[in-house]
């Protein structure tokens, strides 16, 4: 969907930080995030595409004022009120006060299924498409052409499998695309590769 999350290739936000410190968790609690995920993907309360929507789908402030382990969870607890194993008021009962959930589910999209599919070396553009569904394709591609370069192993399709519906299993393709294509300062003869969904992409005739 087109949400704050989608940053690659936004102007505005300036450089990236120095980050020196190399521990994964920096919080006691932020292990047990990942813990319960896992659990909860066992219950099949939680998959990593339909994670990926209710992160995308929390609201801009709230998204922007959280920590990566704090979206996460917030994720978790969103699909477990959806899924109904609990509810909101249970869970802000017992955490004294309003807990962050994300904005309800939209409509998903459907794969290609008759997709013929394309061979390295082949030319493609990227559907320009603005959903308010789960998208696995970048903004600063959508409507460009680039270069077939890999034939990747098959996928659950995410426009599907993140608004929990049976997904169809297609390839991704390893996509070389000019840096020049995608922003106007890129550095000439630089290429950026990008790993994109079989239904994204149609052929350049």
């Amino acid at each position: 969907m087109d949400g704050l999350q989608d940053l690659g290739g936004m102007q505005g936000f300036g450089p990236m930080p120095a980050h020196e410190d190399e521990r994964p968790f920096h919080a006691s609690w932020e292990p047990v995030s990942y813990a319960v995920a896992l659990l909860a993907a066992e219950k099949g309360l939680w998959t990593f595409d339909a994670g990926r929507h209710a992160i995308e789908r929390m609201p801009a402030r709230q998204y922007l004022g959280m920590s990566y382990f704090e979206r996460v969870l917030a994720g978790m607890t969103t699909l477990a009120i959806e899924s109904g194993a609990v509810t909101r008021e249970d869970l802000e009962a017992r955490a004294g006060g309003a807990i962050p959930v994300a904005a309800p589910m939209g409509a998903g999209e459907a794969a290609r299924r008759d997709h013929p599919g394309f061979e390295i070396g082949a030319r493609v553009r990227v559907r320009d498409h603005h959903t308010s569904g789960h998208t696995r394709a970048p903004r600063y591609i959508q409507g460009r052409e680039g270069t077939v370069l890999r034939v990747a192993p098959k996928a659950r399709f995410p426009g599907e499998a993140g608004h929990r519906q049976e997904a169809f299993h297609e390839p991704t393709y390893h996509v070389r695309f000019q840096a020049t294509d995608l922003w106007g300062d890129a550095e000439p003869g630089a290429s950026v590769v990008v790993d994109v969904y079989q239904s994204y992409l149609v052929p350049v005739r």
